[in-house]
């Protein structure tokens, strides 16, 4: 029974983040109530509150949740032993399939964070460290000698991330162009822009 109640818990968490990604989405955190969310879930609000004591906190676990995801899904790829060249579509390509099965969650994520606590952004922001860190140790595999030059390794992975992030706001998954082609472009890209820079 234990099992069961636990399940059934987390059930209506889910039904509750679920339907609260939906709305921020739309219309943004500012403007969806408590009210409004939990007639969405077809409850009441002491029952949202029983879950969430504050709105902030959904949107806290809506994307803690989203980034340990992401977090997970690019730890997962193993880039020892590979082409540098190879590790980067790799991480790109993963990127752009994360982007499509969460497409909802981007807008959610850069425009809604900010009305976060302090500690509450920095934990996020801690946890979307560990897919920078993979990126500069793919960036690095193209050019070794990025790795002594600080100035320019931080600002050219954040540029390849930036770039790769921002693909939500425009890729249209139903045209012509498919995520494996535009991971070939993205990377073709990054590797002609990567040896041309001069680090001296």
């Amino acid at each position: 029974m234990v099992g069961v109640r636990a399940k059934d818990h987390e059930d209506k968490k889910r039904l509750i983040l679920d339907t609260a990604s939906g709305l921020f989405a739309r219309q943004g955190f500012a403007k969806t109530s408590i009210s409004e969310l939990s007639s969405a879930c077809g409850a009441s609000k002491a029952w949202i509150y029983h879950y969430f004591p504050t709105k902030e906190d959904i949107l806290f676990t809506l994307l803690r949740d989203f980034l340990v995801e992401v977090r997970a899904r690019l730890g997962a790829i193993d880039i020892e032993g590979l082409a540098p060249e190879v590790s980067l579509y790799k991480f790109i390509l993963e990127c752009l399939r994360i982007y499509d099965d969460y497409r909802i969650n981007y807008p959610i994520l850069f425009n809604e964070m900010t009305v976060l606590t302090g500690d509450q952004q920095k934990e996020l922001r801690a946890i979307e460290d560990v897919p920078v860190k993979l990126l500069t140790a793919i960036v690095v595999k193209i050019r070794p000698d990025i790795a002594e030059a600080a100035d320019f390794r931080t600002p050219i992975t954040l540029l390849i991330y930036g770039t790769i992030n921002w693909t939500y706001t425009w890729y249209n998954p139903d045209g012509k162009l498919k995520l494996e082609q535009l991971a070939d472009l993205v990377r073709d890209f990054v590797l002609g822009g990567i040896q041309t820079v001069d680090v001296d």
